[in-house]
């Protein structure tokens, strides 16, 4: 307790009058009342006497499904600051009754402080549980439910615990769910407020600033403050200085990398600020569409669909990073492919039996899904089955003009490497078929830059897979799988998944597609 007493004495961390305290409770079948969540939050209200009596914030008792004989209500209250000690101390003999009303809690084991800052673009799992701890930051103090016997029910079923979660939140900004390890845990979190830290770009060279600004209560004292800037894993630059001045300047060599910077209090052996790896907008490149008065329509399947056209164009401003080293770019582009490809994620379609047909639905919305978010500048359609109303199912929906579509397929089933003549003499059957079939489409084919080709004779090579790729986006080549063709998406089990190396499979598609530059294989070009 002598920590918590030292943290919360004025002019350390900040000057707090009181504590806020939101109690999180389930009432169970037997009646009793068990702790789910409760954070205490030390504040300046500067309220004079004013105390937030005890009252349950939730409109009503909260009910989550397959857990009626529950309720959950949320509880909050404040308390004069210097009375929070002895409640605490209750706390660790196995009793909290802050509220005037006892809570079953055990098996609490104290956890001593711990300093947690505020996020970057790197999200602390903590925050999503703790008040606006986005200023310099927060020391925490954690008392722990080991066993959370009571509370089981809920850790085994992520599904109601989100549901619980869900419920919560439009009563107080705690997202329970994503910190399930809490369940059970008092913590007491206690703002630094003594003053303001901001580490900025100098806007001179490559150096860096650092402003603080103290409380108006506060007695300025010697701070020290460091900064290291990391890219690539290696410690680019370093300083760290004796804070002597509202604002210093900290010198860096380079202009690129992430910082992360740390300000401490040596009189009271305390961190006052810390970031975590963060990094400076000098550039921002931005895009601009702008949507056609005329869209594109089209019949397909007997029904009309109009979709919107739009042109898009890319800006930059600001001053680019100096960073030109491609070479090691390129390996940490690899490095992270190689990361994200351990991440196996993947749509899987298993249709019941009645339900194909809301499955193959499903399964084209995907697709379209993909198409809009990457389609930008290009998606080409690899099925050995694709037929003209699957290119009016999947790339007429690309609403970007002048993207570039490209399809390739094969006509029929065959899988030998040559066919013979009555083989060629069906397929050139089909292949007619399907420039009839694009011909006769009703649609103002308004911004629709599509190249469709067929392999149709001894002309390249026989394929099975289907993939759909896009040649170029902001992430490189991607490439998904679709484990199935177009017409049969969602109508027996397959699974769409991102392919590992996008850049291999553009490359074996546009091998064969230079294979079959001839008039013979070409369906479609618009």
């Amino acid at each position: 307790m002598d920590d918590i007493e030292k943290l919360l004495c004025d002019g350390v961390l900040g000057f707090y009058d009181k504590v806020e305290v939101t109690e999180i409770f389930a009432t169970l079948p037997d009646k009793s009342t068990v702790n789910v969540f409760t954070i205490i939050v030390a504040e300046n209200r500067n309220d004079d006497d004013k105390f937030i009596k005890p009252r349950i914030i939730s409109e009503e008792r909260i009910k989550v499904a397959n857990l009626n004989s529950w309720s959950f209500g949320v509880l909050r209250y404040t308390l004069n600051k210097d009375k929070i000690s002895l409640h605490l101390n209750n706390l660790e003999k196995g009793a909290w009754k802050a509220s005037g009303k006892e809570q079953s809690v055990s098996n609490l084991v104290y956890q001593p402080k711990r300093f947690i800052p505020p996020d970057s673009f790197e999200n602390i799992s903590l925050n999503k549980v703790l008040k606006n701890n986005f200023w310099n930051g927060s020391y925490v103090i954690e008392w722990n439910d080991t066993h959370k016997e009571k509370l089981l029910p809920l850790l085994g079923s992520p599904p109601l615990l989100q549901a619980l979660s869900n419920e919560i939140h439009k009563y107080c900004p705690i997202a329970l769910a994503s910190v399930s390890d809490r369940l059970g845990n008092f913590i007491l979190q206690i703002p630094v407020t003594i003053m303001q830290a901001r580490f900025n770009h100098s806007k001179e060279g490559n150096d860096l600033r650092f402003d603080a600004v103290w409380h108006p209560l506060a007695t300025p004292r010697p701070l020290r403050v460091s900064c290291e800037m990391e890219y690539d894993k290696n410690i680019n630059g370093y300083g760290s200085f004796e804070v002597t001045d509202e604002s210093i300047i900290i010198p860096m060599s380079y202009d690129y990398g992430l910082h992360k910077g740390l300000v401490w209090d040596d009189e009271n052996r305390l961190i006052l600020a810390a970031t975590r790896p963060s990094s400076f907008v000098k550039s921002i490149s931005f895009g601009m569409g702008i949507v056609e008065s005329e869209p594109r329509v089209f019949n397909v399947n007997n029904q009309y669909v109009s979709i919107s056209v739009q042109h898009k164009s890319n800006s930059s401003i600001g001053k680019p990073s100096s960073n030109q080293d491609s070479w090691i770019q390129k390996r940490l582009y690899r490095e992270e492919k190689e990361q994200l490809s351990k991440q196996r994620k993947f749509v899987q379609y298993k249709p019941k039996q009645g339900r194909q047909e809301q499955e193959h639905l499903r399964a084209i919305l995907d697709v379209r899904a993909l198409i809009e978010q990457y389609g930008e500048n290009g998606v080409w359609l690899w099925d050995p089955y694709l037929s003209a109303n699957d290119i009016l199912e999947t790339l007429f929906y690309c609403p970007y003009f002048g993207s570039q579509l490209k399809a390739l397929t094969n006509l029929s089933n065959t899988t030998d490497s040559c066919e013979s003549q009555s083989e060629v003499s069906g397929k050139t059957s089909q292949l007619n078929s399907q420039i009839s079939a694009l011909q006769d489409v009703d649609s103002n084919w308004y911004g629709v830059n599509l190249e469709f080709r067929a392999r149709i004779g001894n002309a390249g090579w026989s394929f099975h897979d289907r993939f759909l790729i896009f040649p170029d986006t902001q992430q490189g080549t991607l490439a998904w799988s679709l484990g199935t063709s177009i017409n049969s998406l969602g109508k027996q089990h397959h699974i769409l998944q991102k392919v590992d190396d996008g850049q291999l499979i553009a490359d074996s598609f546009l091998e064969l597609w230079n294979e079959l530059d001839k008039p013979e294989h070409l369906i479609c070009k618009s």
